[in-house]
């Protein structure tokens, strides 16, 4: 009976484990650090594993610690840690959330270019990062409003910074469409009723405040939110 227990306590915790996300957290400022860490430790089913305050480190630090999730503060002045960044991408499994305070198209470009897919600026809120730690944790991409104009418009800059949060299932959708799928296309191809991808296609839209598929389609191959 007892070893009983034991071995579905040991399940347990071999479980709690496996659905725990790590988080490797590089924040050079400490106070922003602090709040960041604090915001992740509260988020159940997160770990934070690893926090360093020194560029340096990064790389190692990211080897050594095999995080699920990378979250990385890169400011103007950190822009040593692109091509760092650009080789971790290209030999972990890591997923990497990074927070910029960079308002350049080109910089932006730069980081959609090596496939992250989670950006968010200085300006947005706890829920948007809380999102963003969740949707890039599972494979999902996360851009705020700030970031996708300045990719796609290149507008001035915005004192808010509301979350583009899409669904699974919307992904699913914005890349079907992307492929040139029609409405009955993407029905069949996913179980669906053709009146549930119209409501799916009109609030795609909504989200990112586009007023047609063309102009959709433009908007998610540019910004980097599904690849062509």
């Amino acid at each position: 009976m007892l070893n009983q227990i034991s071995d579905i306590l040991l399940f347990r915790i071999i479980l709690n484990k496996t659905l725990t996300t790590s988080v490797l957290l590089a924040d050079f400022q400490y106070l922003t650090r602090q709040g960041i860490a604090s915001l992740i430790k509260a988020m159940p089913g997160f770990e934070v594993v690893k926090m360093i305050d020194t560029p340096s480190n990064l790389s190692n630090s990211v080897q050594t610690t095999s995080p699920d999730l990378v979250v990385i503060d890169i400011s103007d002045k950190d822009r040593e840690l692109i091509p760092v960044l650009k080789e971790l991408k290209k030999s972990t499994s890591c997923s990497f959330l990074v927070i910029s305070n960079s308002q350049t198209r080109e910089s932006i470009q730069q980081l959609l270019a090596m496939g992250i897919k989670g950006i968010l600026t200085k300006n947005c809120s706890e829920e948007e990062i809380v999102n963003a730690l969740r949707a890039v944790a599972q494979g999902n991409r996360f851009f705020c409003n700030n970031i996708l104009d300045l990719v796609v418009h290149n507008p001035e800059k915005e004192e808010d910074c509301e979350p583009t949060s899409l669904s699974p299932r919307e992904y699913e959708v914005l890349e079907l469409i992307t492929k040139g799928k029609t409405t009955a296309q993407i029905a069949e191809e996913l179980h669906l009723s053709i009146h549930t991808i119209n409501s799916h296609r009109k609030n795609i839209l909504r989200k990112l405040n586009l007023n047609s598929p063309a102009e959709l389609i433009v908007y998610a191959l540019e910004s980097g939110i599904v690849r062509s």
